[in-house]
């Protein structure tokens, strides 16, 4: 797809006077913003309406969504889009998207599960809309156009060419969304543990098996995600810190059950 109209149509739910005058307590209306890109996606032709991969997408989806319904005002929705680098990401307004590699990347239920509570994560918690409101006034329009876009790409980001992004991030800006990202996976984690349906494991499986196809480098401080190995340490802290929770859960318990 063409990230620059896309990124553009996010900008645009934003509103031209709010690029010029971002406050503190800016509100963003999600559901305007939601519905704005998912028009975009479709008129550009990168919606797939007819994927087989929507029974096991919804499947998953709908445990999650029931979870979370009462922290978010907008019904969460589904929707796979094209791409050619396994990739996943989240709109204000209930809207997340999945494209087809990630969805035959994940092995099981809880792999795909761990995905979809992540980008769960980073609506319930407001992050786009926090962000903008906590955008430097002196580079507004330059933070507005790159906040959205780290966001909607979600865990995956920067590895697909169609998914990069053109600007450069400065160290500061992907300092923030590597702390977005990892309060994220927490949530997510948070919230497969709510279902007591999926095994917040699946989470870590799938970094591990983004690190055997995609590797784990990069230079640090200009990453906009933090090191899988990173995430997987803080989500391995998450669990035995949290025995309440999370001791239930075994690591290995249904790792290698086949999905697809």
């Amino acid at each position: 797809m063409q990230r620059s109209r896309f990124v553009k149509s996010l900008v645009a739910g934003v509103g031209v006077s709010q690029l010029c005058h971002v406050a503190p307590a800016l509100a963003l209306d999600e559901g305007a913003l939601g519905n704005e890109v998912f028009n975009q996606l479709r008129d550009d032709g990168d919606l797939l309406f007819d994927s087989p991969f929507y029974e096991h997408l919804n499947e998953v989806g709908s445990v999650i969504s029931a979870t979370v319904r009462d922290r978010y005002p907008y019904p969460i929705q589904y929707h796979v889009v094209k791409g050619d680098s396994a990739n996943a990401f989240s709109v204000p307004g209930g809207k997340i998207y999945v494209n087809e590699p990630l969805l035959r990347m994940a092995k099981n239920r809880d792999e795909l599960a761990g995905v979809l509570a992540h980008e769960t994560g980073h609506m319930v918690l407001h992050h786009v809309a926090k962000r903008i409101a906590n955008a430097n006034v002196s580079n507004t329009i330059g933070t507005i156009l790159s906040i959205p876009a780290q966001i909607i790409l979600g865990p995956l980001g920067g590895l697909g060419a169609q998914y990069a992004m053109s600007q450069v991030q400065t160290a500061q800006d992907a300092n923030v969304s590597r702390h977005i990202e990892a309060q994220a996976d927490e949530e997510g984690a948070r919230i497969m543990a709510q279902t007591n349906v999926y095994n917040p494991y699946g989470m870590i499986w799938f970094f591990e098996s983004l690190t055997k196809r995609y590797g784990d480098k990069g230079t640090y401080w200009l990453r906009d995600h933090p090191y899988n190995s990173a995430r997987i340490t803080d989500l391995e802290t998450l669990f035995t810190e949290n025995p309440q929770i999370f001791a239930k859960y075994d690591k290995t318990d249904h790792q290698d059950d086949p999905y697809w």
